[in-house]
């Protein structure tokens, strides 16, 4: 690990993101594609995010439901357009071939299921799937902190080898950067802040870091392995006497387990509360896609759509 300490990065926050999603559409409002509109909540947000001026939503679903719903919730549906198609299966391979020819900017899933509409976006005809590695990258924001950080992958692929790895690590150092995060410090994590052969996880984090170091990934600082304190906390990496670029000031964290990231996205919602705003993003297709929980809040929800408009740029 090296030696010489750094200065830290530049930051964002959750406003700053909405006011640069705002800001995108005065040029182009990102269209969003959602794949089964008719859902109260998923409806709301996206009225609210047409409201506030960054997104045109498409709505696929059932048409007298969406109506129904926002005349209930007294939701204004100008500036969205609605496709009318019952059927969740259809309704994401619509939404999905709307992304991927160019109509829609984002994708976005709404009350259909989760392996639906991913199969929709994996699909060879219809999909958003290009030579890069589709993954999940989280934002969250917490009081402690008080800058977004990035965490990845919590969900999509499952158990990434090496290789995956240095996917997802560039797909991560991709959004932080496009959200202007000008050279992220990226923790790859483990257990334990050494090497140890018989934990693959060490061995796997000190590759990536000299394939970083080595000019391999760009546009970031890498370090690792880094147990999370080490990572988060410079008095913890102080006392352990752990001298790096990274400890104490990573941006970007990098699981090496859809287990550990779910566990660790979920624990911020439910222990933090309103403590922690979030919002996750899927990158690595032709255009951005928002997979949210059924549990996910509003707000992360919104958040999730200004972050997708933002990165459906370019």
């Amino acid at each position: 690990m090296s030696s010489k300490p750094r200065a830290r990065s530049s930051t964002v926050r959750f406003d700053d993101i909405l006011r640069v999603a705002k800001k995108v559409a005065k040029t182009h409002t990102p269209r969003v594609a959602v794949a089964g509109a008719h859902y109260p909540i998923v409806l709301d947000v996206l009225c609210e995010a047409a409201r506030q001026g960054f997104a045109a939503p498409l709505l696929y679903g059932d048409e007298a439901k969406i109506r129904q719903i926002a005349r209930k919730l007294r939701l204004s549906l100008e500036g969205s357009e609605i496709i009318d198609v019952s059927d969740p299966v259809s309704a994401s391979r619509q939404a999905a071939e709307a992304a991927r020819t160019g109509e829609a900017d984002a994708l976005m899933k709404g009350n259909v299921k989760t392996a639906t509409i991913m199969k929709a976006a994996l699909d060879d005809e219809v999909g958003i799937k290009t030579e890069r590695l589709l993954s999940h990258v989280a934002l969250f924001e917490v009081d402690a902190t008080k800058r977004v950080m990035f965490m990845a992958d919590g969900g999509i692929v499952i158990a990434p080898d090496l290789a995956q790895k240095v996917e997802i690590t560039k797909n991560a150092i991709q959004v932080a950067r496009s959200l202007g995060v000008k050279t992220p410090k990226v923790a790859i994590l483990s257990c334990l802040e050494l090497v140890n052969p018989k934990i693959e996880s060490t061995v796997d984090a000190a590759i990536i870091s000299k394939m970083a170091e080595r000019g391999q990934i760009k546009g970031a600082i890498v370090d690792g392995p880094l147990a999370f304190d080490n990572a988060v906390s410079a008095e913890a990496a102080k006392m352990k006497g752990i001298k790096s670029p990274v400890a104490g000031q990573a941006d970007i964290l990098i699981v090496g387990h859809a287990d550990v990231g779910n566990v660790f996205y979920k624990t911020l919602t439910y222990f933090l509360g309103k403590q922690a705003r979030t919002a996750g993003v899927i990158v690595g297709g032709k255009v951005p896609m928002i997979v949210v929980s059924r549990a996910d809040t509003f707000d992360a929800r919104l958040n999730s759509i200004a972050v997708a408009c933002v990165l459906s740029r370019g």
